[in-house]
């Protein structure tokens, strides 16, 4: 899922989360959560550290090691990685380059489909039978290329990895579902050693976040409902109709560049009631299905929202015209906007707050809305819906050192290099745990270059390029027995927290977010499960694009009508028009495709 990129520009910001965690991940083609959980308890973290320890003594093979001082530069070779993850293409630089180099011997020349500019990238590479010595695709497509010879078969080996052994449980799960399930082809991606009904966050993925300095301006009213939210967002907005530095603001900003099957805005906040789009069916926490152009729908029902907003001149005209860059920067982190929906935005808002802002209460909080039942997926413990590969073509030391590296990215050194840098640069242990160098912002910030044995110049001009890891960062690491999540080290746990969320828990009687929801019923875990879904006939994916398109391009238009009656008459003018194109079809195939899910979770 496209929030995935924010995620990645925003590092230095999930840094900075200490009281708080941070979300993650969701690519299509299957059922996962690329969201993260609930404060993990002892148990989950004895288990994890149990299984890595047998895991260890079971392997039967020496993994092949690192050179005694690491490899040469002249003995490095380059290996191709297929990345749908990567927002970067070409060859990986700097201190992660360094890294990879010294380690494994290999340079990463990262192939990047979505931002490489090449359209038939994928098909060409496939048509040439060599998609990559690695490759990381979503489940049906890493599927298809099994099938098509380009995957190799890794099952005499993979378990000669230590660290990728903790995780067979999860990987032996995964590869069940290729063929006849006896050869393991495939390494998940965002595993946990937490489990599958586990959601470890202390904030829900997808709720409503309002600046608490604007709330308790207005006497920190209850908020029983949808209108009363409104209600809300527009005293906020008549108080402070632009921030400290005279530019407009509104309660509502909008992005269009991560629309697919309907506006993606929409579909985020469709999780507030129960419900998650998924194509043309809305998915319940209740184990429901019903089509997402259904009036007694999430779609329809935050659809009216955003319309009665506009009514109420609470959404920012430059809306349609921008993307999720320009509503980053100039809208998120400037206070131009009031009301937020994933948990990760309260900690991009914050990044340019000073020490007086936070001690003052400013900054974005949770704000329970009475009526909600919020849909939250579990952590992803049997992986996130994309897979790692080694190329079919790959063989001998190649091989090896391919291994070594996946090997290293599940290892727990590895893990938090991926996520957060340099040991020594960007944390360090202390008494058994993970400390922040006082430093580690400087560097981050590139207000301080690299040591020179990490080759120099800026962290975030080295900083890994993959955008996608083995394990997720809510695993339970056992080098600390704490959560990977900078956030909720017990050495960021202790730091004095801004006012906001101290404020927070005075007021509902604790500092867990999720604990909270759980507790009063405005929230719902639902188990993460990692399934293969069924690909689109081709009939079916024209089906799919042309009604997608006008689900998308129709509720743009719909939340800029100019009164209800034209509400509704563009509302079933998109409805007769997808019927004609064949959403009842398309409906059918995707509730079997998705009863899958279903069927999977009430198993679990």
């Amino acid at each position: 899922m496209k929030w995935k990129k924010a995620v990645a520009l925003g590092l230095a910001a999930m840094m900075a989360l200490a009281a708080t965690g941070c979300g993650d991940k969701e690519p299509g083609g299957a059922e996962s959560s690329q969201e993260t959980p609930k404060e993990s308890s002892s148990e989950p973290q004895d288990s994890a550290n149990q299984e890595q320890e047998s895991s260890a003594e079971s392997t039967d093979n020496e993994t092949p090691d690192t050179p005694e001082g690491g490899y040469a530069p002249d003995d490095v070779i380059q290996i191709e990685v297929y990345d749908v993850a990567a927002n970067y293409h070409g060859i990986q630089s700097g201190w992660y380059a360094k890294m990879m180099a010294e380690k494994f011997g290999l340079e990463l020349n990262i192939l990047a489909p979505q931002v490489s500019g090449d359209a038939g990238l994928y098909q060409t590479r496939v048509s040439n039978g060599n998609l990559g010595d690695v490759v990381l695709l979503d489940n049906a497509d890493f599927i298809e290329c099994i099938d098509a010879g380009l995957i190799k078969d890794i099952t005499d080996s993979v378990y000669n990895y230590e660290n990728l052994a903790v995780f067979k449980t999860q990987i032996d799960a995964w590869n069940e579902m290729v063929g006849d399930g006896s050869k393991l082809y495939g390494i998940p991606t965002e595993m946990t050693n937490t489990s599958a009904d586990t959601y470890s966050e202390n904030i829900p993925f997808s709720s409503v976040c309002l600046p608490w300095d604007y709330y308790k301006e207005l006497g920190s009213p209850e908020i029983k409902n949808l209108d009363d939210l409104l209600d809300v967002l527009e005293q906020m907005q008549e108080n402070h109709p632009t921030n400290d530095s005279g530019d407009p603001a509104y309660a509502i900003s909008l992005w269009k560049d991560w629309d697919g099957f309907g506006m993606e805005n929409i579909l985020q906040t469709c999780k507030w009631y129960g419900q998650e789009g998924k194509d043309s069916v809305l998915l319940g926490n209740d184990n429901t299905m019903m089509p997402i152009i259904d009036e007694n729908g999430a779609y329809y029902k935050l659809l009216n929202f955003f319309f009665e907003a506009n009514q109420r001149g609470l959404i920012d005209p430059d809306s349609p015209d921008q993307n999720w860059t320009t509503t980053d920067e100039q809208k998120l982190r400037t206070y131009r906007k009031y009301l937020l929906w994933y948990n990760w935005e309260m900690s991009l808002a914050s990044i340019n707050l000073t020490d007086e802002d936070k001690a003052a209460g400013k900054g974005f909080v949770n704000v329970p809305v009475s009526d909600m039942n919020v849909y939250q997926v579990a952590d992803s413990y049997y992986g996130s819906g994309r897979v790692w590969g080694v190329g079919a073509q790959v063989e001998g030391e190649k091989e090896k050192r391919i291994m070594n590296m996946l090997d290293w990215m599940a290892s727990p050194e590895g893990v938090a290099t991926m996520w957060y840098g340099i040991e020594g640069i960007n944390y360090v242990m202390e008494d058994g745990r993970f400390v922040q160098p006082d430093d580690a912002f400087a560097y981050m910030n590139g207000e301080k270059e690299l040591p020179a044995e990490w080759g120099g110049g800026k962290f975030s001009d080295g900083s890994q390029k993959l955008n996608q890891y083995i394990v997720g960062a809510m695993a339970i690491n056992p080098r600390t027995n704490e959560p990977y999540s900078f956030g909720y080290w017990s050495s960021q746990q202790e730091k004095p927290k801004d006012q906001r969320w101290v404020e927070w828990a005075e007021k509902y009687g604790t500092d867990k977010q999720t604990e909270y929801y759980l507790d009063n019923g405005l929230m719902k875990v639902v188990a993460n499960v990692n399934v293969v879904l069924d690909s689109d006939t081709t009939d079916i994916a024209l089906t799919r694009s042309q009604c997608g398109e006008e689900l998308k391009d129709a509720s743009w238009r719909m939340i800029k009508a100019e009164d209800k009656a034209q509400f509704d008459q563009m509302w079933t003018e998109m409805k007769e028009k997808m019927i004609g194109l064949g959403f009842e079809e398309l409906y059918e195939f995707d509730c079997q495709k998705y009863q899958k899910i279903i069927d999977v979770r009430k198993g679990n």
